[in-house]
């Protein structure tokens, strides 16, 4: 695995120190690592976010939507379709 230098300054060093003193990380490499997986994840998250965003917005252009659910029923469907993703 490649090295690489990375200039951080005083706030991210007493962050990844304090990571690392409370148990949770072995060394900075590790704390580093964990950052850019929640990065990347968080990234991954709002592209799928964007894409349903992009794809309920056609629909409804198109009328495809169902206008007499109430706010709760919209909020149990998305519940149920995310139960069922897990």
């Amino acid at each position: 695995m490649a090295s690489t230098s990375v200039t951080l300054g005083p706030h991210w060093e007493g962050f990844i120190r304090s990571e690392i003193e409370s148990g949770r990380y072995k060394n900075m490499s590790e704390v580093v690592r964990a950052g850019l997986r929640e990065l990347e994840e968080r990234r991954e998250k709002l592209r799928a976010l964007r894409e349903h965003l992009i794809t309920g917005y056609g629909q409804a252009q198109h009328g495809e939507y169902v206008d007499d659910a109430s706010p709760e029923d919209i909020v149990a469907r998305a519940k149920a379709r995310a139960a069922a993703k897990e």
